[in-house]
């Protein structure tokens, strides 16, 4: 016995009409078309498996295979009845060996290949949790997908953005804004009407959000260096003075560690300035 199909087996007439042109992601039929017309939408939204598991297993036995390879060229140098051949590769008619040093290149090139491609995804970024919850969000909410084809957003640890982060600080400050101005401005989520007509739905691309939340950061980075300066000023005993330093040190560097994706020396050279 064979359920409902999850989506339609045959388009009616309506949902044969010309393809959307407004851009809006209801436009699209509901399935991979909707879909990927919201990942499309927010570059953010990007976010895939890294497979690191069978791409471990892969490496494994491609490996493997070269040990295995590596040995046979071995015990066939060792059984070489033709010193010669092992001095002069010009010359050498070991019809065997030349078949082996054949697979071994072809191998190498394959798992250097591999290696090269691996090492590609495992320096991509992890994947924002706030991005793959409201990817989840929007499938249960429109259930136009089969569960076992987005069951990938449920591999935490394994996704990965295709979005370079640039500036994780920025990127925080920009979240924690657009969150409070959906919340309490309802203004603002209508300005976005344009994306999506799902009420559900808000995806911003404007502006305004980069700016507040850059304007942020310079504030606070402005009040962390500054304000040891003036209290400083005001206490006049010296070991509190030197108290103050350290922990506004201390502090900033916490802050700059905790906001930022700065490296050891980058935190000892900004802590020395």
């Amino acid at each position: 016995m064979t359920g409902q199909p999850i989506l339609p087996l045959s388009a009616t007439p309506a949902q044969s009409a010309k393809p959307p042109t407004t851009g809006k992601i209801e436009d699209f039929r509901p399935g991979y078309p909707r879909f990927t017309a919201l990942i499309a939408s927010h570059s953010p939204f990007f976010i895939f498996r890294r497979f690191k598991r069978l791409r471990a297993r892969l490496l494994l036995l491609k490996q493997d295979q070269l040990s295995i390879l590596e040995s046979e060229l071995d015990q066939i140098d060792q059984r070489e009845m033709a010193p010669i051949f092992l001095g002069k590769s010009r010359i050498d008619r070991n019809a065997e060996r030349l078949s082996v040093l054949s697979r071994i290149e072809s191998a190498l090139v394959d798992y250097d290949s591999f290696i090269d491609k691996t090492n590609l995804a495992l320096t991509l970024s992890d994947a924002e949790s706030r991005d793959v919850q409201s990817l989840r969000n929007w499938v249960d909410g429109n259930g136009c997908l089969a569960g076992n084809e987005t069951s990938y957003l449920e591999h935490d640890r394994d996704l990965v953005s295709l979005v370079p982060t640039l500036d994780n600080a920025v990127k925080r400050f920009e979240s924690w804004i657009e969150e409070r101005l959906v919340q309490f401005l309802p203004k603002f989520r209508e300005s976005n009407r344009y994306v999506s007509s799902d009420p559900n739905v808000h995806i911003y691309n404007g502006p305004f959000v980069s700016r507040v939340a850059k304007g942020l950061l310079i504030c606070l980075v402005t009040l962390l260096l500054l304000l040891p300066i003036v209290v400083c000023n005001v206490v006049s005993t010296a070991a509190v003075r030197i108290f103050i330093v350290m922990l506004s040190t201390i502090v900033y560097l916490l802050v700059l560690s905790g906001l930022t994706r700065a490296k050891t020396t980058e935190l000892v050279v900004a802590g020395t300035t």
